[in-house]
């Protein structure tokens, strides 16, 4: 199972691009199966990020993390932010 900075690596790839980021393979089972979700502040687009693969359900969640121009966001305040995101396994 990979560590956390293992996930990181492919948040920071992912908030390096504008619009629909390719996510590449996940760092635990290596499939092309990752999802990410940016929650945040419409004003500021900080918030949290959660990041995991539909195929193993692993994951982290990443708290102060700014939104990329161009993707799409959740909003802090609306209660169906998550939905849809699976209950997976966090790295801590």
């Amino acid at each position: 199972m990979a560590d956390r900075s293992n996930w990181l690596r492919v948040l920071a790839q992912a908030s390096g691009q504008q619009g629909r980021p390719h996510l590449g393979e996940c760092p635990d089972c290596g499939l092309p199966r990752l999802q990410v979700r940016f929650i945040v502040n419409p004003d500021t687009r900080v918030g949290y990020a959660l990041l995991w693969c539909a195929a193993c359900l692993r994951g982290v969640l990443v708290s102060r993390v700014r939104a990329p121009e161009g993707m799409p966001v959740r909003l802090l305040d609306d209660p169906l932010s998550t939905e849809g995101v699976p209950d997976f396994l966090r790295h801590e």
